[in-house]
């Protein structure tokens, strides 16, 4: 039986776009409202997300229940845009200009080793999964 994206509570056995949609807006708010306590505390964000996760899902609540196998497709749309609201929040914490000399070694470091990761993974599609190397190259820079 496929499992959809649902709300297991005594009174609804699905949750609506618009509950999902007042479910993630209250954890936003409350996130956003909370960024100064949270600050304080020896926690970071992402510490404080996962436990909410963790808590609205099976092993919490059991609000949430995602079908891995089922919604992969769905899983890595949220994969993605995760990390793409993660790399903004990131840049937009950033308060040195681009012009800034110190930016020389984090993009010196990001430089080299986002290059040697990429050419080792290549390495081992193409030796040990006897990948083309072009898939090889491909999978490296996924």
């Amino acid at each position: 039986m496929e499992r959809g994206i649902t709300l297991q509570l005594p009174v609804a056995s699905a949750m609506s776009f618009e509950l999902w949609c007042l479910l993630l807006g209250a954890i936003l708010i409350a996130i956003a409202t909370t960024g100064s306590t949270i600050a304080r505390l020896p926690v970071t964000a992402a510490m404080v997300y996962f436990v909410t996760g963790v808590g609205l899902g099976p092993v919490g609540l059991g609000w949430v229940w995602l079908d891995p196998i089922a919604q992969a497709e769905l899983i890595e749309r949220l994969a993605e845009i995760a990390v793409i609201v993660s790399l903004f929040t990131t840049g937009l914490k950033l308060r040195l200009p681009l012009r800034d000399a110190l930016w020389g070694v984090p993009v010196r470091l990001a430089f080299l080793s986002m290059t040697l990761t990429v050419g080792l993974i290549a390495a081992a599609g193409f030796f040990l999964l006897k990948l083309p190397v072009g898939a090889a190259v491909l999978l490296g820079a996924v």
